[in-house]
């Protein structure tokens, strides 16, 4: 989450304006005093600080996902992994099916808003993976097998091959897969949410 700068007369006046602006108690804020009067007797104090949140964003990532259980009256729980770049949330409920939704839209939806949920208290971005049961796993590998499907036809052809409309997720994915074929490129076109992807034939 992004740091803002507080005025006052005394520390008092800071911390009690980062709480209601942050929504957190002190022990979770960072407060470092840009400019300080001591005045007499407080007559022409004044203190300029600037504040941040110190929490972790994985844990606040978690917490949004129980939370969002609790919210749909569902009992579940949820397994973190997490290396320097990317963290994957795995949730296991009493209807995990709710939460995939059709065609894993709304898994979709709920991986896009913990994202952003996680990345707003940490200045290194980490990419954000919601699981549900492995469910994802086994579509990002059904994926995977597809796209080199796909570019082993365009190697063999030399025809390029226009995918179906795809999320951002899906196209990112694809693109990595294929970043090191050597006879294949693959480029995205369109406007979402009707974005897709061409594998083409290179020499």
């Amino acid at each position: 989450m992004k740091s803002k700068i507080f005025e006052g007369k005394v520390m008092d006046d800071i911390i009690v304006a980062a709480q209601n602006h942050f929504h957190h108690d002190q022990q979770h804020l960072v407060i470092h005093v840009l400019e300080e009067k001591k005045g007499i007797f407080r007559i022409g104090a004044y203190i300029k600080a600037e504040v941040r949140l110190n929490l972790d964003p994985i844990e606040e990532g978690k917490k949004y996902l129980l939370q969002l259980l609790n919210d749909l009256c569902l009992e579940g729980t949820i397994e973190v992994q997490s290396t320097k770049k990317l963290v994957t949330f795995n949730i296991n409920s009493n209807n995990n099916g709710m939460i995939i939704g059709r065609e894993g839209k709304t898994l979709q939806a709920i991986q896009t808003l913990t994202s952003q949920v996680v990345n707003q208290y940490t200045k290194n971005h980490l990419k954000v993976l919601v699981d549900i049961n492995g469910y994802k796993q086994q579509q990002n590998q059904k994926l995977e097998y597809f796209a080199r499907k796909i570019a082993k036809e365009v190697t063999q052809t030399k025809i390029d091959v226009k995918l179906d409309a795809m999320n951002a997720y899906d196209r990112r994915l694809i693109h990595q897969t294929l970043s090191d074929w050597k006879h294949i490129k693959t480029v995205s076109e369109g406007v979402d949410p009707d974005r897709y992807i061409v594998i083409k034939y290179k020499k």
